[in-house]
């Protein structure tokens, strides 16, 4: 309900809508002044229709808040992105963040227009004095951002429109993913098994054979691993998190807790792996960090997810290998699993996607490929001439 009071010579009409994220009321105002020449009647009748139409105004969100938007983004922080994001997209989302607040942090949530979020967005892919230019995808992750928390401010009827609606953003540009061929993959396999300490030995070949991500690898402990039946399981991420560290949480996506059945080879590593740790206690004694991470550090503790990379780069140039990021080995196991012949559903289950969707869009050019060698496979049984 609408309040009105005198306010010199005209009149301040006063709506309730509610409450904002952190509990405080939210109230709009409007004045009114009246003609001169208004009667009495005529103020009143006049004053209570204009209460009525901005009352139907803020209970519609046409009337919007006066909040800043940089002030509005801690409230979407606490009200929503803490209850709803992992603690590595949060991690993520505060690097974005930060850039979100210097280009629109000092406007009021109510002002900020689609022409402001186009230029946001060209100001990310052109770049500026103080920041390199952003590819098209890592410019959708900003604006994806940014729209979640105008989503939120609608949602608590603040605005009635988010302005990074119908935004030109850049085309997403196919990315071609450097993957190891066959041989290249062997020779990788030969030199890391002569050449390469045990812990990184087994992380790689896990890596190839599992098509595991950086996260997940770190992640695993031994009761993830089942000896008897040569089982995996993955329920847990080891994500690096700014300022903390290692954080253990759950994996990326509820598809991504599953179970891998592999050789028994790479249960030979694991096997090794245990026995070497075990030397590693009794020789380092109360320096050793008994976890029960698979993947360890030189003092027991957890392997971090940065390192593996690290690694793998000063090997590969050392040995003269052809260098490739840890996250391709993902890749090159879902080449091989398409090639042989695996459905679309099983290679989603095996990395762990979210949807058949995502595998499809990722491994397009694999699935085309060996759908042309089944066609000839077909083709090689007969003569249509």
């Amino acid at each position: 309900m609408a309040t009105i009071r005198k306010r010199g010579s005209g009149y301040q009409i006063r709506v309730s809508c509610g409450y904002d994220a952190n509990g405080k009321q939210v109230t709009h105002t409007k004045s009114w002044k009246p003609k001169t020449n208004m009667t009495a009647k005529q103020i009143e009748k006049e004053l209570n229709r204009q209460a009525v139409l901005f009352e139907e105004a803020c209970m519609n969100g046409l009337v919007t808040s006066t909040v800043k938007f940089c002030d509005f983004i801690e409230q979407w922080k606490d009200g929503y992105a803490k209850k709803n994001y992992k603690l590595m997209t949060i991690d993520t989302m505060q690097h974005i963040m930060k850039r979100v607040n210097e280009e629109l942090g000092h406007m009021r949530l109510s002002k900020i227009s689609r022409r402001h979020i186009q230029a946001f967005i060209n100001s990310l892919s052109d770049g500026n004095e103080k920041y390199k230019p952003l590819g098209s995808k890592t410019v959708r992750n900003y604006i994806n951002y940014t729209s979640s928390i105008f989503e939120y401010a609608i949602r608590l009827d603040l605005i009635s429109n988010n302005p990074c609606s119908k935004t030109n953003l850049p085309a997403l540009k196919k990315v071609e993913r450097e993957v190891y061929t066959l041989q290249e993959a062997q020779t990788f396999i030969d030199t890391l098994i002569q050449k390469a300490p045990l812990v990184f030995q087994t992380y790689f070949i896990l890596a190839i054979y599992g098509g595991l991500r950086r996260g997940e690898l770190c992640g695993l402990t031994w009761n993830d691993i089942d000896f008897e039946n040569e089982i995996i399981s993955i329920d847990k991420t080891l994500y690096h998190i700014s300022n903390k560290g290692s954080t253990l949480d759950t994996p990326k996506s509820a598809s991504s807790n599953r179970c891998l059945k592999l050789p028994p080879e790479v249960f030979e590593f694991f096997r090794k792996l245990k026995i070497f740790y075990e030397n590693e206690k009794g020789r380092l004694g109360s320096y050793w960090k008994d976890t029960e991470f698979v993947f360890k550090d030189e003092d027991g503790n957890s392997l971090s997810p940065l390192k593996p990379n690290r690694w793998l780069h000063k090997f590969c140039e050392e040995k003269n290998l052809k260098y490739v990021t840890p996250h391709s080995f993902r890749h090159l196991c879902a080449s091989l699993m398409i090639d042989s012949g695996a459905s679309v559903k099983t290679v989603q289950a095996c990395l762990g996607h979210s949807d058949a969707s995502t595998t499809l869009n990722i491994y397009a050019h694999s699935f085309a490929r060996a759908q042309a060698k089944a066609s000839e496979a077909v083709a090689s049984n007969f003569k249509l001439c």
